[in-house]
């Protein structure tokens, strides 16, 4: 390997390596835990939160869903 290559991947990597940790401000343990179990297991979280998210707009739209999503079909 060409020593002016060498010098470049090296310099390239202690730039790769002196990168702070991602910091989210009081929120940050939060981020950390979920970011960790989506990279885990990102497809039982994933169905988790969207069934969260459909009875979240059962509740909240109730007996108006069906109309809702008659209209969406429509397409407007």
């Amino acid at each position: 390997m060409n020593t002016f290559k060498y010098k470049n991947l090296v310099s390239r990597w202690r730039e790769t390596t002196e990168l702070t940790p991602q910091t989210v401000g009081p929120l940050t343990g939060l981020y950390k835990q979920v970011t960790h179990r989506l990279k885990i297991m990102p497809i039982p979280t994933l169905i988790l939160l969207s069934c969260i998210l459909v009875c979240g707009v059962v509740f909240l739209l109730g007996p108006s869903i069906a109309s809702l999503v008659s209209l969406l079909q429509r397409g407007f």
